[in-house]
């Protein structure tokens, strides 16, 4: 392409208009074929570097000629690339998916649209640091709280190189599903490498990563599926941290493809801030961007340096931002109550429904690193208890036998309760054993009564994450001060 020099003399400047009239003579549209349409565009456009007159001839092309689809084709497509050069990416993303649309024939004019759509996003810079965690609460649109959202995302290593490790987990405390997913991302560009997937309900899998291609391999399939990239593409259980790296802003557009493992599947994604709102939620009040999808979900970001995702609104389920803290946090975590105090490994998470079932009994969630246990702590006044059951011994006989009637025809729970000390003060522990199928399932139930508070811990899960685990429940259960 050559420029034009706009300090030329007069008389070059007219000669060169006339030039332009001897190669482009004033014919009528209908007298022009296609082809020398899209010539005079290509002219307009390059060499003259008219990029508005050029679009003109670009769209007669387009409109003139129906039955000439290279012309149009690439008429279409040259019309995104003089959006591109006037800045215009909205209008720009818009002829390229046209292309798409209109001429599927066109192979290689479609293919190098897809590779303008696809281009990597504009990401900014990491808002987290070294890291962070973010806890959102979900619940129903009538309030009630029915479990919990946590996104972790910090500095890690990978095959001894360093990378983003992007870590979620999900509980729903009305049907006690859990999911949790990991994903390792390169620390520079933030494409993922690696990623696992489990939920209770929909299986597990896991994916990896090369140039042009995923691997995935589920557990309920034989075989593993292998799709085709194209362009830049993330991680499904990495959008979140995706989000918060968009260049956000009122207008702002743009297009992600993200692969699902457990679907199998890639799921294209558009993407729309068409306005800011001011949110409160439990961790403060935020300006944010109301960032919009295309599948039905809606997400605030926080318009500060952080980034954090402030709320969400997905499948009938809100999700609210609890709290927030900086990785890589401290080596333990404390956990105090009206009725006890203790403290948990630094990687592990609690959770404290905002909306309690019951105004008797106050119930923490305690979730390991890998979501492998059912398990929580409890605190009731200890005359609340007492009313019922006279010791701890008595309080998980009780419980044993209620749960071995109500599962009765359905499977057989062994069990056996045995009194010991927490604290100082009298307790009971009580373990039970099960089948599900195939796998053994075990559980274990701690209770201690204090001077004004009654409290109990239990977890349950197979048999090999029930004993992987145990050692630190236990190590919960020795830094427990009761009340």
């Amino acid at each position: 392409m050559r420029p034009i020099n706009s300090a030329c003399p007069r008389s070059t400047c007219f000669a060169f208009v006339a030039y332009l009239m001897m190669v482009f003579p004033n014919v009528s549209a209908n007298a022009a074929t296609p082809a020398e349409l899209l010539e005079k565009g290509i002219y307009t456009e390059e060499t003259v570097g008219d990029l508005s007159a050029a679009i003109a001839v670009y769209e007669k092309v387009v409109s003139e000629s129906k039955a000439a689809a290279n012309p149009a084709a690439e008429a279409q497509f040259r019309i995104g690339v003089c959006y591109e050069k006037q800045g215009k990416k909205d209008l720009a993303m818009q002829a390229f998916k046209a292309v798409i649309a209109d001429y599927p024939t066109a192979e290689t004019l479609v293919r190098q649209a897809k590779s303008r759509i696809n281009t990597d996003p504009e990401l900014i810079a990491a808002p987290w640091g070294d890291g962070d965690e973010m806890q959102m609460e979900l619940k129903l649109p009538t309030g009630m709280s029915v479990g919990v959202q946590v996104w972790r995302v910090a500095k890690s290593q990978l095959d001894n190189q360093s990378a983003w490790e992007c870590n979620s987990w999900q509980i729903v405390t009305v049907n006690g599903q859990k999911s949790k997913s990991q994903v390792f991302a390169d620390l520079e560009t933030f494409s993922p490498i690696r990623s696992t997937w489990r939920h209770t309900l929909l299986g597990e899998a896991e994916a990896s990563y090369v140039p042009d291609q995923v691997e995935i391999k589920a557990a309920s399939k034989p075989d593993a599926t292998k799709l085709k990239l194209e362009g830049k593409i993330f991680d499904n259980e990495q959008a979140a941290e995706v989000f918060r790296r968009l260049p956000l802003k009122v207008g702002y557009k743009s297009s992600l493809n993200v692969v699902s493992a457990l679907g199998g599947a890639l799921v294209p994604l558009e993407l729309e801030v068409k306005t800011t709102e001011s949110i409160e939620v439990p961790a403060g009040k935020f300006d944010c961007f109301r960032l919009d999808l295309n599948i039905g979900q809606t997400f605030w970001i926080s318009n500060d340096e952080n980034r954090y995702i402030v709320k969400f609104d997905a499948g009938g389920v809100s999700a609210s931002l609890l709290s927030v803290k900086k990785l890589p946090g401290e080596e333990r975590t404390s956990l105090e109550t009206a009725g006890f105090t203790t403290e948990l490994p630094g990687d592990w998470i609690t959770y404290s429904p905002t909306t309690p079932e019951s105004d008797n009994a106050h119930v923490t969630l305690l979730i390991d690193p890998l979501s492998e246990l059912t398990s929580d702590i409890q605190v009731a006044t200890l005359a609340s208890i007492k009313a019922s059951h006279d010791s701890p011994v008595a309080w998980l006989q009780s419980h044993l036998e209620s749960v071995q009637k109500q599962t009765a025809g359905s499977k057989t729970i062994t069990g056996t309760v045995r009194a010991i000390q927490v604290d100082g003060h009298d307790a009971a522990e009580l373990q039970i054993e099960f089948k599900e199928g195939t796998e053994t399932i075990k559980g274990r139930r701690i209770a201690a009564f204090g001077d004004s508070s009654a409290v109990t811990i239990r977890y349950q899960a197979q048999q090999d994450a029930f004993e992987r685990w145990t050692p630190a429940i236990n190590d919960i259960v020795k830094q427990l001060k009761l009340k």
